[in-house]
This record gives C-alpha cells, structure tokens and sequence, in this order.
C-alpha cells in the first residue's frame, strides 16, 4: 500500500487525505493520518464506504470509544452518535455555535470522527478553528494574562430547555445535578504537541474567573473574535461517504444553520478523554 497524499485546506488548520481506505488502511497508513492530524488539526477523506460496524472499528484503532457524558451518566455504554435534521426534525434555529464538545465536563475526548451518511442539498458544512494559532495571534502581555486564569463552561439554559422536551423533569434535574458546570484553564497545552492553545468557546464558556465581569465579558469576547478569524478556520462541504476526524484538544467546531428544511444525517464517534491541562 502507498502512503496517502496529504493536501493542506490552508495554511492554518485543514487537509484532505487522498489515496486511503479507512476499512483497509495498513498500520503504516494509519500512522501517517495520525501524524497529519497533528500537524493539521482536523483531516478529511471523501467517499469513504463505512457502515456502523466498520466506522466503529476503524475508531477502536485510535482507541476506547467514549460515550457523551450525559448517555455515560443514563446508559454508561458508548454508541455510534447521530444528527439527523429533515423538514420535521429542524436544526436549532441558531445553529451550532462554535464549541468544544462537552466541555462543561471534567473531561473531554481526544479526536472524533465523523461521516456522513446523507448530504443536504445546500448547505449544512462544518467549519473548524485552531485555537493554538488564535493563542499565537494575542499580544505577548494578554497570553500573560491569560495564562494563570480559569474561566467557567456549563450546558448553559439552552440544554435545559432541550431536555425537558425530551424526558421527564425530575431526570433532568438529575442531570442539571450531574453537570453543574466546571472550571478549565483559559489557555491550556496539547497533550502531544504540548501547544498552546485558547481554550474557552461561545457554546459553554460562561465566565473567566478571577476578574471583574464586566472584565471577563470583554476578555471573553476578545478570545471569541480571535478563535472565529478566518485565518484561524476551515469549512468542509458534505457529500455522502465523506469522513472528517478532529483532534478535540486543538480545535473548536460549529455548523451553521443554513440547509434546512433538507435532510441530513452524520454518524460520530469520539475516542479517548483527558482532561484540559494548563500550560
């Protein structure tokens, strides 16, 4: 088997690996991947043939398969998760902001890895952002800053909401229990690389700790604009069979709101977890 080619999507974050299969791909192809994982931050392979099982043992290769905190907390078991929008089942009507998933828990996974199954006729990408680039693109005294504060990320009241539409109340106010919210470093280190990196997002992040509010609002609103700069992001266009894998300790992600009423349906699973480490 020949190595894969690696073609950069641009110079920040972002490649397109052609030349692979990931049912058959060979240890030595995998290690290539791997590698451009870390160097690119998030990679994209189109037309992929993956059902269920094979997506699910091509994740077992990067290691265990870690399940949302709130089906770990239910179920406890790990499963293959599922979006799905059509004309009955709208995404929400903000979309997806910019986030790092679950990151209102003490832990977070290391990469997860996405297909998609049926593509919207318009719309529905993802974008992606290197949160060390926007860290490297702060003045030297705000990184100083930064560095030694923790900020607050919760599920926030939308997640409330979103529940008690789903299940009964008295499950939810287990869950609200569960995860009330925890405090991350504000600029955290890869735990290969060992960059540095903004760790705060839209989606969670509530609060910098240790400052004033009306300080925080305004440091936090300074990080957002830096991670959401288009030198800093990505944006993939589905088509059925592609796949995208991410490594969730260099990256934020977020997919707008702009196919519906069309359908679409992608199947993720997240491997590994540690939690954010200062740097």
């Amino acid at each position: 088997m020949s190595d894969p080619e690696i073609i950069a999507t641009t110079s920040s974050i972002g490649a397109e690996i052609r030349g692979l299969d990931l049912a058959d791909c060979s240890d030595d192809q995998l290690a290539v991947l791997q590698w451009a994982l870390l160097e690119h931050h998030v990679v994209f392979l189109r037309g992929q043939q993956l059902d269920d099982e094979a997506h699910e043992a091509f994740a077992r290769r990067w290691g265990d398969p870690i399940p949302n905190p709130i089906v770990a907390h239910l179920r406890g078991a790990a499963t293959i998760g599922v979006v799905y929008n059509d004309a009955e089942h709208l995404p929400d009507r903000d979309g997806e902001g910019w986030h790092t998933d679950h990151s209102w828990a003490s832990y977070i996974p290391d990469v997860a890895i996405l297909r998609s199954v049926t593509a919207p006729a318009v719309g529905g990408d993802t974008m992606w952002c290197n949160i060390a680039a926007a860290h490297d693109a702060l003045s030297p005294a705000l990184r100083d800053l930064l560095s030694g504060l923790t900020a607050r990320h919760d599920p926030g009241e939308r997640f409330a909401l979103e529940m008690r539409a789903r299940m009964p109340a008295e499950l939810v106010d287990e869950l609200l229990l569960a995860f009330p919210g925890v405090d991350h470093p504000v600029i955290t280190r890869h735990p290969v690389t060992g960059r540095p990196g903004v760790f705060v997002n839209p989606g969670y992040t509530r609060v910098i700790n240790g400052v004033h509010p009306a300080e925080s609002e305004v440091l936090l609103r300074i990080l957002f604009d830096a991670l959401a700069h288009p030198d800093h992001v990505c944006r993939f266009r589905w088509q059925e069979g592609d796949v995208a894998i991410w490594d969730e300790h260099a990256t934020l992600h977020r997919g707008p709101n702009d196919f519906a009423p069309h359908r679409r349906e992608l199947r993720r699973f997240t491997v590994g977890a540690a939690e954010p480490v200062a740097v």
